[in-house]
């Protein structure tokens, strides 16, 4: 009688999970270049952070806009009501979003510290920076995947690891080939690095260098990776967070309260994060508000915190449109859910990679600057292609187990 009274996805509808692993693919794909250009429009002073606090506070206020205040709209026209509020549903929702902050923020900071280091090395500024993304990529899935299938945490009782079942050798066939195009990207970004030791230096780089900054070099060239490894573990555990707050959180599985409370609670860490505590350390003199915000700086680092919101919110309804995929297909709940972080990382960092090899906006608003500068070396494009074929490889082993015939939990033979 109360299985009747939850509809059941239409056929059409399995699908849908799979339509917003893509809208975060794309989301987060075209997260970093956005907020880089809107953080370098807000920078006037390359050696100060005040331009990079500020582009974290666009972007929080475009979460606090886009997963505060259209959730509590929601709630308070009463639209959607207002689900139990469990201890558990808040506190894995509100880590979640810390998880996605930190990740965010770090991709910011990895940004200005790959640029620095390009200049220190002698390479233009953007040699460095279009590896950001694909490293993160495919370090995320990864992280994401390992904690998927040994935390299996249950209702009001999060601490359960176990592994449960021993994953089929295509997803990890997937996984891998994920890992390898991340090691491809960064051995690419190796050769580049040497190649230039042999290549006539820039009159300006040359003038800049002096030898008492050469101790410092080193210092500062793998700095952008440190930022890379925060940004790769924290979006890498996102998904399985995010997900357990808002199963904790809703009570009946119709309901779309819960999901709602789940992005509430992802932009309410935003906000502390990436609103109040750039706005503290401007304020309280620490750091130095920017001398001139312009509004190109100030509109694609929001538009940045949109893409970024957009594809928190999107992982969140990917989560509860997989699990409802599943039961329709009479597979246990976590079945194509697994899959989820694996493809949009497969997906974001192709998306980020283009985007970032093609579109080179100008400083002062002049962003109309489409063309493919300078030809990536083939090992990149082997790199960006592992981690395709890792995300197919993944798409494959999920399309495999729906058409397993599923077994009844009480079936003996």
């Amino acid at each position: 009688m109360s299985e009747s009274s939850a509809p059941k996805p239409a056929a059409s509808g399995r699908w849908t999970w799979l339509l917003f692993v893509a809208l975060a693919g794309l989301s987060w794909g075209t997260y970093v270049p956005v907020v880089f250009y809107g953080g370098k429009e807000l920078t006037t002073d390359p050696t100060k952070v005040s331009g990079r606090l500020m582009s974290i506070l666009c972007v929080g206020v475009a979460y606090f806009f886009l997963a505060v205040l259209i959730p509590l709209g929601l709630f308070l026209s009463k639209k959607h009501a207002w689900p139990a509020l469990k201890a558990t549903g808040l506190l894995f929702s509100g880590l979640a979003g810390v998880m996605g902050a930190v990740g965010a923020i770090a991709v910011i900071f990895a940004s200005k510290a790959a640029v620095d280091a390009a200049k220190a090395a002698g390479l233009p500024d953007g040699s460095y920076r279009a590896y950001i993304a694909p490293l993160i990529f495919g370090l995320a899935p990864v992280i994401n995947t390992l904690v998927s299938l040994v935390w299996h945490p249950k209702p009001g009782s999060p601490w359960h690891f176990k592994l449960e079942h021993l994953p089929g050798w295509k997803l990890i066939l997937g996984i891998v080939l994920v890992g390898l195009g991340a090691f491809l990207v960064l051995y690419a970004k190796e050769r580049a690095e040497s190649a230039s030791k042999g290549a006539p230096r820039p009159a300006a780089v040359a003038k800049a260098e002096q030898p008492a900054d050469h101790s410092e070099t080193h210092e500062v060239h793998y700095e952008w990776l440190g930022y890379v490894l925060i940004a790769g573990l924290a979006w890498g555990t996102y998904v399985p967070i995010v997900f357990y707050g808002g199963q904790e959180l809703t009570g009946k599985p119709g309901e779309l309260g819960g999901r709602l409370m789940s992005i509430l609670c992802v932009g309410m860490a935003y906000f502390l994060l990436a609103v109040l505590v750039p706005s503290g350390l401007m304020s309280s003199g620490v750091f130095t508000w920017p001398q001139n915000i312009t509004t190109s700086g100030l509109v694609f680092s929001g538009l940045a915190g949109v893409a970024g919101a957009v594809g928190a919110i999107c992982v969140i309804f990917a989560s509860k449109s997989a699990v409802d995929s599943a039961k329709a297909a009479g597979l246990p709940p976590a079945s194509f859910r697994v899959y989820i972080a694996p493809l949009i990382f497969g997906v974001a960092p192709v998306i980020n990679t283009l985007v970032s090899l093609f579109w080179h906006p100008q400083k002062g608003g002049d962003f109309m600057h489409f063309g493919l500068e300078s030809t990536p070396d083939p090992t990149l494009w082997l790199g960006i292609a592992s981690v395709g074929a890792g995300a197919l490889m993944v798409l494959f082993a999920k399309a495999q187990s729906e058409a397993a015939p599923a077994k009844p939990a009480g079936a003996g033979k």
